[in-house]
């Protein structure tokens, strides 16, 4: 009898655990999110809710623009100053320049075939080689023909610089012996060796996008870079910038127009 009374009383122990278990089960945890919580939190359902987004993470001014949030013709000028540099009383891109279209929306053609590029005297663009991942690095190449169009190659707010402003530029960095090193973006992960003389200290960060010849041949990247200026120099030549990874001289060069160069721009 005692073994019975023994047995009973542990099955109502186990019975009574595996019904307090089943009976009653934890309540699921409910977590609220509101204002700025939720918005981190990736629920971003509206354009309000980005804004509001920037607001609550402290991001503002060229962060901001970076993250795409270009809403209007004053957000791109903005992005235009975040990706500038301020040497002397100039303000220059940092990057060369990359555009398919003239500031009035008309369609630059991309030349890709070599005969085409050298006959070609209305304004064309092509990336290094063809190749897209160059343009992604160094920009595209533009023949004179280009940058001199009435359309205007340079975005709203931004010009090609003349003959005369890149003077101006290598004379704020103490002339033209030295100002390139100064230009140059510093290493040789981009650059030949030895990249001389630089130093990258005026923030220009020119890097070696080579060029196009008026044969349509594509010659130097990672050598040297040019630029073309907005003055021409006669009827089949315009004035031109170049870097050389051997040295620290900003050159001065007047080229034949159907060669493809880099272009920078310079604020108004």
């Amino acid at each position: 009898m005692k073994k019975l009374i023994f047995i009973l009383s542990i099955f109502s122990i186990i019975y009574s655990c595996t019904k307090t278990e089943t009976s009653t089960p934890t309540p699921p945890v409910v977590i609220k999110l509101s204002g700025c919580d939720s918005i981190k939190q990736g629920l971003l359902k509206t354009t309000s809710d980005t804004i509001r987004l920037v607001s609550c993470v402290s991001i503002t001014g060229c962060d901001s623009v970076r993250l795409g949030l270009l809403k209007s013709t004053i957000d791109l000028l903005r992005l235009g100053d975040c990706n500038s540099v301020t040497i002397g009383t100039q303000k220059w891109m940092k990057a060369n320049l990359d555009v398919v279209t003239y500031r009035n929306g008309d369609i630059i053609p991309q030349v890709t075939d070599a005969t085409t590029w050298m006959f070609s005297t209305k304004g064309a663009w092509c990336y290094y080689n063809n190749d897209p991942k160059n343009g992604a690095i160094y920009g595209k190449l533009y023949n004179w023909y280009a940058v001199n169009d009435s359309r205007g190659l340079a975005p709203k707010g931004w010009h090609i610089p003349t003959d005369a402003e890149w003077t101006t530029l290598s004379t704020a960095l103490g002339g033209v012996s030295v100002a390139g090193g100064k230009m140059k973006n510093t290493g040789t992960t981009l650059w030949t060796v030895p990249n001389t003389g630089a130093t990258n200290e005026s923030g220009f960060e020119a890097l070696p996008g080579g060029s196009i010849s008026t044969m349509g041949l594509f010659s130097n990247v990672g050598k040297v870079t040019y630029w073309w200026s907005a003055t021409e120099g006669n009827s089949r030549a315009a004035l031109s910038r170049n870097l050389d990874y051997t040295n620290g001289i900003l050159n001065r060069f007047s080229n034949l127009k159907e060669q493809g160069f880099s272009v920078r721009c310079l604020r108004d």
